[in-house]
């Protein structure tokens, strides 16, 4: 999170002229301000006021020092806000910044109605009286009041309109504090993010690594991205995310890695679909998604689960789009990583429904992931053919719904008969952990889902292989092997393909067709000796 520094305005705006205050009291509020005694500063005003009420320096003396105080919070954001409105009756050419001041004043209360209705009286008007760096400061404490009242469509219109008119300078960047989340909204159009990328590019500042519009560049970034892929355009894809990399994967590094694990496996897929050579794959393997598009449990639930009653969902066409999104980043950049594997697939839509789960108590959470005997109606023979003619099986299924302080982790990866019960063969399986939110940092709705599941399988096949296999050890920088120089997920994965299974194999033997005995069932073999 990035911390905002708050704009304070009037005790250094000395609009009055000399001529026109009582130089006594003028002298006793500077000497009172210079302090930073503002409780004396505002009796003053006081005083004042109540000699002569329509005393415009008492008035300015009294917002100066209420501004001051108003963190306090009590009475004082009340007190600066009806200064305000008395000193902009008084000095109309002041209106501006006495109001800018008002909704510094009126944010420290949460305010954010009173703030906004505001806006018309201070913007742009406040600009010149203020200052770029303080107007910056203020379009971002307006952006927030608006998400604040959920108003994400005027949050992004006042950010827009105040990063355009200050594009390009650093104080552009004074915008950006906390405002990230606008940019995974779904309802933004592809028009939107267009104008929001072109106006974006002017603002990188790639010399400032803590940039705080990083996020909401990232966001949008990655988002448009996504939209091209899906509409087949991959050029104007990767034209898109090479805004930012390879260049800022710092800038990004330093807000999320798990964003920045996204944006980079984004940017090895598209630069591997548009810019890489065309030559036929090494080796070609099948997956086949298996959407089962509702979870209807049998009573009863576990006994930990049973307060709260009806955890069944519905599996959303969103869910399920970005399930198929991810596998096509994966499938790209696994093909450049692991020189010419490439990864067909094909979706088979069921009317089943999921009707009994496995269950586990891991303390932490509960996992609860179905059987194939859990899918009823059954899945038809010729459904069962397409899953015994593929490496692997993706379900797509709903999961459960995660009721309120309750984690449930309804997904995961591993080898298994899935579907060859009557003559067994062994293929990669992966349960996907379905509608799950893209912002809340989830596998789910990540092209590394697919990575990191199959890894799993990847430990048992190279187990004889120099790196850490226990209980996802990327999380454990220190087990990592010395010759590895990142600090993500993805860099534990790239790294370990790099150093340890190309090199030891060339993953020769990454494939499941027809295979009887899964690397785990080998891995125990081989141990055993």
């Amino acid at each position: 999170m990035f911390l905002i520094r708050f704009f304070v305005l009037f005790v250094f705006l000395p609009f009055i002229t000399l001529e026109a205050v009582d130089q006594t009291n003028w002298k006793k509020a500077d000497n009172l301000l210079k302090k930073q005694d503002y409780q004396s500063a505002f009796q003053l005003s006081e005083a004042i006021i109540k000699a002569d009420p329509k005393d415009s320096f008492g008035w300015w003396l009294r917002l100066s020092s209420s501004s001051q105080l108003a963190s306090k919070k009590g009475k004082w954001p009340e007190e600066c806000f009806q200064s305000a409105k008395e000193h902009a009756q008084l000095v109309p050419e002041e209106e501006s910044s006495s109001f800018t001041t008002a909704i510094w004043c009126l944010n420290h209360d949460a305010r954010y109605m009173e703030m906004v209705s505001l806006i018309p009286k201070v913007l742009p008007k406040s600009r010149e009286k203020i200052g770029n760096g303080n107007y910056g400061l203020l379009i971002n404490t307006l952006t927030i009041a608006y998400i604040k009242l959920n108003d994400r469509k005027n949050a992004r219109d006042i950010l827009f309109t105040g990063l355009t008119q200050l594009s390009g300078t650093p104080e552009a960047m004074n915008t950006g504090y906390n405002v990230g989340e606008l940019f995974y909204d779904t309802d933004i159009s592809l028009s939107e993010r267009e104008r929001w990328h072109e106006l974006f590019q002017k603002n990188l500042f790639k010399e400032k690594i803590s940039n705080p519009l990083i996020p909401s560049i990232s966001w949008n970034t990655s988002l448009l991205a996504d939209e091209y892929v899906k509409q087949g355009k991959y050029n104007f894809a990767f034209d898109t995310i090479s805004m930012l990399y390879p260049d800022m994967d710092t800038h990004v590094s330093s807000y999320w890695n798990f964003l920045r694990d996204q944006l980079l496996i984004k940017y090895k897929a598209l630069k591997f679909r548009t810019k890489k050579l065309k030559e036929e794959p090494r080796r070609k393997l099948k997956m086949v998604f298996i959407v089962i598009p509702r979870t209807r449990l049998l009573d009863p639930l576990p006994s930990k689960l049973k307060p709260y009653q009806n955890i069944d969902e519905d599996v959303s066409e969103k869910a399920v789009s970005d399930l198929l999104l991810s596998f096509i980043y994966f499938r790209d950049s696994f093909e450049e990583v692991s020189n010419g594997i490439h990864w067909d697939y094909e979706v088979i839509r069921t009317d089943s429904e999921i009707k009994t789960t496995n269950f586990s108590d891991e303390s932490f959470r509960y996992v609860m992931q179905p059987s194939i005997e859990s899918i009823q109606p059954p899945l038809s023979e010729d459904v069962l053919h397409q899953i015994k003619a593929s490496d692997g099986v993706i379900v797509v299924w709903p999961g459960t719904k995660q009721p309120e302080g309750v984690l449930i982790t309804n997904g995961g990866g591993t080898e298994w008969n899935y579907g060859t019960v009557s003559d067994p063969e062994i293929r990669l399986t992966i349960l996907s952990d379905s509608n799950k939110n893209i912002s809340s940092g989830n596998h789910a709705n990540h092209p590394i889902f697919i990575y990191h599941e199959l890894f799993h399988v990847l430990e048992w096949a190279y187990h004889k292989s120099n790196f850490p296999k226990k209980d996802h050890p990327y999380m454990r920088k220190k087990e990592w092997p010395k010759d590895y120089q990142g600090i993500t997920e993805w860099d534990f994965y790239s790294e370990t393909f790099q150093k340890r299974m190309m090199t030891e194999d060339k993953m020769e033997r990454l494939y499941w067709f027809g295979r009887k005995e899964g690397f785990y069932g080998i891995k125990v073999k081989e141990e055993k000796k």
